[in-house]
């Protein structure tokens, strides 16, 4: 089991098991792919954007992690999270944020094992849509 920077084959693989996983991709961004005996196992995409006013800090949004289905639950998506926040720690971000569906359990078992916050998004009329999740590097 590795966890490496994506090239664009691997990007052709992925959208071929998952079209729709294209729209997460952002041209100014990276992505991860985890791999095991040579397979796509799952992958993150990630872009930089800057905090506004008064922080003035540059942070990493992860836009998707997803771990295919027959590799679910060995570890991939913890990998993949380790190695964006040892990435973005190297470059200097000051934080590396998420955002995880209210109905997604296993997103956010993910997110309190790496010790990532968890703040809920309250809608207008009180229900929880959501957490954005941080991790300040």
């Amino acid at each position: 089991m590795t966890v490496r920077m994506g090239t664009e084959a691997d990007k052709r693989i992925i959208f071929a098991i998952r079209p729709q996983a294209e729209q997460f991709f952002s041209a100014d961004g990276y992505f991860l792919a985890a791999e095991e005996n040579g397979e796509i196992a799952g992958f993150a995409s990630v872009f930089s954007r800057d905090i506004p006013a008064p922080v003035g800090e540059r942070e990493a949004f992860i836009n998707v992690i997803e771990v295919f289905e027959n590799c679910q639950r060995r570890g991939f998506a913890t990998m993949l999270v380790q190695e964006v926040l040892r990435f973005e720690k190297n470059k200097g971000t000051y934080q590396v944020r998420a955002y995880c569906d209210i109905g997604n359990a296993a997103s956010h078992g993910l997110w309190r094992k790496n010790r990532f916050g968890i703040s809920p998004v309250k809608m207008p009329d009180g229900s929880i849509a959501g957490s954005f999740v941080t991790y300040v590097l």
